[in-house]
């Protein structure tokens, strides 16, 4: 739970375009970031050969919090700040799942609402997260908590399974029917991106959001807040180490969130809170702005990345896959194809400054 043509010299030479002084631009290079290591992790299901290292299996374990956690800070920047209402956050969320639901069709050649992918999480999440945003303090931490603790007794009394099962197009549509419980299932707590606990990581946005925007960059970029992070990663992971779950690759996906566990949640989260300040110490360095391009328009590069791996990459290089290093070089050359776009991306942007609303959404602001 993706693509013009821009001259870059050498990662040292490159200059970050000018944005306004309110944009904070570690938030762009964090979802950039999320972006190239989400790039790795679903080019390896379908090119790299099995079993995965433990090292990569981390890797690109980390980009699907990171990116819904960032929805929910984005939320709540926009409804205090801009001051929109449900109904602005309703039509986002209506747009994001249109995606969804063009990606399932379109590339993956399946019926959509099925497997909860990451993209339906996030659409059904922004109304729901701009309610959390008004909840009184306390409730909010109440319904973060009680999501979180609900996940593993949801994952045993319901099970959790090694696979997510497509409906291909060409099935009968009542097969959707007959798969009715299933699916529910899937959106609950068994999907790609189920509910349960991923709604954690958008609610936590909000939390993080407030610590930033609110309190200060001071209040998410501290010494303080970097022990905070630490902590719960270690924490996190020493659980994870104990009790690690299954820990399934589904499909050759191979994050270490099948299932998410809490040891998993809590280290995701302490890593999250870490890289605030850490990327706010090295940001103005030249060569962040190669991340920092991927995050201002990663909407746009998820549909391409996943139609690319679809019609180009899995038809090239399925059949025989790649060993680690083949893998890797690949990997460096589909990133950098697509950093190559999204510096086009950028121009585009900077030249068209009249975009429709749709174009704005789907290549970023």
């Amino acid at each position: 739970m993706t693509k013009e043509n821009h001259a870059v010299s050498s990662p040292a030479a490159v200059k970050p375009a000018p944005v306004s002084q309110a944009r904070d631009t570690t938030i762009d290079i964090l979802r950039g970031l999320a972006i190239f290591t989400m790039i790795a992790a679903n080019s390896a299901g379908e090119l790299l050969a099995e079993p995965h290292p433990f090292w990569f299996r981390v890797y690109g374990s980390f980009a699907a919090p990171l990116f819904i956690l960032m929805s929910g800070m984005m939320v709540a920047l926009t409804a205090e700040g801009k001051k929109h209402d449900l109904r602005y956050f309703v039509k986002r969320g209506a747009m994001v799942v249109a995606v969804a639901v063009f990606i399932d069709v379109c590339v993956w050649h399946i019926y959509p609402f099925v497997t909860m992918d990451v993209l339906y999480l996030i659409g059904l999440a922004l109304p729901l997260i701009f309610m959390f945003v008004y909840l009184h303090p306390l409730s909010r931490w109440l319904l973060i908590g009680v999501i979180f603790g609900l996940a593993p007794l949801l994952q045993y009394g319901l099970g959790y399974s090694d696979t997510v099962v497509e409906t291909a197009l060409l099935e009968h549509p009542l097969t959707l029917v007959r798969r009715f419980p299933e699916i529910l299932r899937y959106w609950v707590v068994d999907g790609w991106f189920p509910i349960f606990p991923w709604l954690v990581f958008s609610f936590l946005g909000v939390q993080l959001a407030r610590w930033r925007w609110k309190c200060g960059r001071h209040a998410l970029g501290s010494p303080a807040s970097l022990g905070t992070g630490a902590a719960l990663f270690a924490a996190g992971a020493g659980a994870f180490f104990f009790l690690p779950g299954a820990a399934f690759t589904r499909a050759g996906y191979s994050e270490l969130f099948y299932p998410p566990t809490p040891g998993f949640i809590l280290s995701a989260i302490g890593l999250i809170i870490v890289l605030f300040p850490l990327v706010d110490a090295v940001r103005r360095f030249a060569v962040l702005d190669l991340l920092r391009v991927l995050g201002e328009t990663s909407l746009f590069l998820y549909i391409v990345h996943l139609a690319v791996i679809e019609y180009l990459l899995i038809p090239l290089f399925s059949e025989d896959k790649f060993s680690v290093s083949g893998f890797m070089g690949v990997y460096a050359l589909f990133t950098a194809f697509l950093i190559l776009l999204s510096y086009g991306v950028r121009y585009l942007k900077q030249v068209w400054t009249g975009r429709p609303f749709v174009v704005r959404f789907l290549l970023g602001g």
